[in-house]
């Protein structure tokens, strides 16, 4: 119970700066609207002849304080319940969305979803060259199941890029410089499409970011974020089909200036602001919904 009691705190308290402006506007806008039809008298009618210029003054600060208080209340009960909000209208009938939840959940929904990897697209679960607890393990893994091997979705990573996309790579790496798993390295925001039966309802974005280090530890510098978020935008715009595409927050492992989440996620959605013509489906960023108390969604 206090768990839970002090991640509700957490929320509000990442939230407080968004609570704050909203409860403002909103309480400027009740008293102007208010005294405007007539619900509010002017303040200087009720007070009663006697009172000082201060009591009068301290008495309207307070209603206006209660009033403030009840809209804050309000405001609060919506942060703690909303699970998704609509941040860009590319009016054209489709929205980009931020919202609460677990990329990895199944679905009856057709959809795509983007899943972030490092640049050779290896598929090597084993807490080495990729880490299980990461989306890129966790999704491998659960395709990886019923017989499907992690060689058989490098085969079919590999023959997309290189026999559909003909995508050349950028560099053959050797041994010593990565010694476990593929050794050709893409150039960023290449993406490698992938679907395990063509009646999946899901299709996987794979999408390339890092370049491990001969650590086998992944970076990626600002300027090759910004060439991924783009070259995600732009591949969604030709290949989502229409169907609605989920993108966790990207950069959250390699990233070489340490961003927060928080940080990551208003440069992707100012990246698909800046981008809005492109956007033909509806597109979802999502985070995790463990991180409530982290990560908001609001003011973005």
């Amino acid at each position: 119970m206090i768990k839970k009691i002090l991640s509700v705190l957490k929320q509000i308290k990442i939230n407080l700066k968004y609570i704050a402006k909203c409860s403002t506007i909103w309480t400027s806008s009740i008293i102007a609207i208010s005294q405007t039809i007539g619900f509010l008298p002017d303040f200087n009618d009720i007070f009663p002849e006697d009172w000082i210029f201060i009591k009068r003054l301290l008495v309207s600060a307070a209603v206006v304080a209660v009033i403030w208080l009840i809209v804050c209340v309000i405001y609060c009960i919506i942060v703690l319940r909303n699970e998704s909000i609509a941040v860009i209208d590319a009016k054209n009938g489709h929205h980009v969305f931020v919202e609460y939840g677990d990329l990895l959940a199944d679905s009856d929904e057709s959809k795509n979803v983007v899943v972030t990897v490092n640049r050779c697209f290896d598929t090597i679960v084993d807490n080495d060259l990729i880490s299980r607890e990461t989306i890129h393990g966790k999704i491998v893994n659960k395709i990886c199941s019923d017989s499907y091997s992690a060689e058989m979705l490098n085969e079919a990573l590999q023959n997309d890029l290189c026999e559909i996309k003909k995508i050349k790579p950028q560099q053959i790496l050797l041994k010593k410089n990565k010694r476990k798993g593929n050794l050709k390295r893409y150039p960023v925001g290449s993406i490698a499409e992938f679907k395990k039966q063509p009646d999946d309802k899901t299709t996987y974005f794979f999408l390339g970011m890092s370049a491990f280090n001969s650590n086998l530890h992944p970076e990626t510098t600002d300027k090759e974020y910004m060439i991924t978020i783009q070259s995600l935008i732009e591949y969604c715009h030709l290949r989502s089909q229409k169907l609605p595409i989920y993108i966790p927050i990207i950069g959250t492992h390699g990233l070489d200036n340490k961003k927060s989440e928080r940080e990551l996620l208003e440069f992707m959605v100012n990246s698909l602001r800046f981008n809005e013509h492109l956007i033909n489906t509806d597109i979802h960023i999502v985070v995790y919904s463990g991180q409530k108390s982290e990560v908001s969604i609001y003011g973005l």
